[in-house]
């Protein structure tokens, strides 16, 4: 059997499933308006709304050759669905071409943990404070109250880390309830510059034996959630995302129309432009499949420069992070620029391997740097709203005022340096709020 995406055009039944966040809304449609032989949709999958077109600017076309432009804003619904074979997923596009947009490769995804490049914590919480200037921030008052973060991950232990609601992909989990792992530690970090950010437990990777993993039609029900509440409930919201794709033997080929890695059409890649343009800052891990010491996940054309960056977490509207220790050292892990999707990323750096939550001996991979970086933005978010500095503002700050340790501009290992919070402060003009 053969897993997909499809994605289908707006229809009151998939609006309803949607609405209603229930398959059997949709059934009866799907199967007298799309089904074909060979097709089965996976009942456990409501449809979810994919809202907007992802685009690439014509002067930077995507690192697999894809130049797109703007198409124009759209709204779709993906489903999941097993194949009998290519000869099913064929049929369903030549007869259901009026009802079926597109099909597309559905990988499994994991979170990017770490201890290798040596398992020994560098540094601790406190150094990761100093080097990020948390205390300019705190300086200004900003310590993330009132700015929404959504851990997009495995699960937050609310006991160490108090949660304010949440979203998994399956119902009735609780937020909050999952015992500490990689979600906690994520959240952790968050709060390292946002201690009084309010944190969403978006519980994506689930446990299957000893490892935590989903698919990303997963992830396009969680960023479908975010853009729900978003339009619900207006405010600051940074989205935290250490998680993607290690392996691209799990992905339809580079050029394929199906393709995850390197296309821009893929529905998580739309879906992911159109959480930014609706106002989220949007971060995710660059990935632990640098040169120098890979995870032994990542596949065997997956490692080093070009080749270790995929999909989303190399969007050109995310702000893509590798990681650094305390020391100013890069980590060996940490994956290597150009991006499937865009040329020069990483965006920036952030510290990790330090000893910090507990969860594990050192707070490691990619996957500690991005929510350390998050939670500057979200500190930030806190004295400037999204009105006054859109999310590509808020990026192109951070960028400017990264510590560059090279001293040789942008670069595919560490973008444009490490992100430093003391110097956006300044940047941005904040001063101390009055009493």
């Amino acid at each position: 059997m053969i897993r997909r995406i499809v994605l289908i055009r707006t229809h009151e039944a998939l609006q309803e499933g949607w609405a209603k966040r229930s398959f059997s809304a949709a059934g009866a449609f799907l199967d007298a308006a799309v089904k074909v032989s060979g097709v089965q949709f996976d009942e456990r999958y409501h449809p979810v709304r994919v809202s907007g077109r992802v685009t690439i600017a014509a002067d930077r076309p995507a690192a697999s050759g894809y130049t797109y432009t703007t198409a124009g804003p759209v709204t779709t619904y993906s489903v999941r669905s097993q194949f009998d074979d290519e000869e099913a997923v064929e049929r369903l596009q030549t007869d259901r071409r009026q009802e079926v947009v597109g099909v597309y490769a559905d990988p499994r995804i994991a979170p990017f943990p770490s201890p290798y490049c040596g398992s020994s914590a560098v540094g601790r919480t406190s150094d990761v404070t100093r080097k990020l200037g948390v205390a300019a921030l705190r300086k200004v008052g900003a310590t993330g109250r009132r700015v929404r973060v959504a851990v997009v991950d495995t699960g937050i232990d609310g006991s160490r880390v108090p949660v304010v609601g949440g979203w998994a992909p399956y119902p009735g989990y609780t937020p909050g309830t999952t015992p500490p792992d990689h979600g906690t530690m994520c959240a952790y970090d968050v709060r390292i510059a946002a201690s009084d950010a309010a944190i969403l437990d978006y519980a994506l990777l689930q446990s299957s034996g000893a490892t935590w993993a989903a698919f990303l039609s997963d992830g396009i029900a969680a960023f479908a959630d975010l853009m729900d509440r978003l339009q619900r409930e207006p405010g600051p919201l940074v989205v935290t995302n250490s998680w993607g794709m290690f392996d691209r033997s799990d992905d339809a080929p580079i050029g394929s129309p199906e393709n995850y890695s390197a296309n821009p059409d893929h529905p998580f890649n739309q879906i992911t432009g159109s959480l930014v343009a609706a106002g989220a800052d949007v971060f995710f891990a660059a990935g632990n499949c640098g040169a120098n010491c890979p995870d032994s996940r990542c596949g065997s054309g997956d490692t080093g420069r070009g080749r270790s960056i995929h999909g989303a977490n190399s969007h050109p509207s995310v702000i893509t992070v590798a990681a650094v220790t305390v020391t100013d050292r890069r980590l060996g892990y940490s994956s290597q620029g150009p991006g499937g999707l865009h040329d020069r990323k990483p965006d920036l750096a952030a510290c990790s391997h330090f000893k910090g939550s507990g969860v594990y001996p050192a707070d490691g991979g990619t996957s500690a740097a991005c929510p350390v970086a998050a939670g500057v933005a979200a500190a930030l978010r806190q004295r400037v709203s999204a009105k006054r500095l859109k999310p590509p503002q808020l990026k192109g700050v951070l960028q400017r005022t990264a510590r560059d340790l090279e001293g040789d501009g942008w670069d595919y290992d560490l973008g444009y340096g490490v992100i430093d919070a003391a110097a956006a402060v300044k940047a941005l003009h904040l001063k101390p709020k009055k009493s």
